[in-house]
């Protein structure tokens, strides 16, 4: 996880906590989930980028 996200990731789970409704609360958990997937995806497709660059026969 980068450290942006990671920061992200704290910020949302202090809102979350300071949430009265279980509505609000969804919100920010939801969020958090989302911020997790898009930096799985971020690194996977920069493995990818790695990986064909490497590989001529795969251009």
């Amino acid at each position: 996880m980068t450290e942006q996200a990671e920061w992200l990731h704290t910020q949302i789970k202090t809102l979350a906590s300071q949430q009265a409704q279980f509505t609000d609360r969804a919100f920010w958990v939801a969020l958090d989930k989302l911020i997790a997937e898009q930096d799985r995806r971020h690194d996977q497709l920069q493995g990818e980028v790695d990986g064909r660059t490497w590989r001529p026969d795969r251009w």
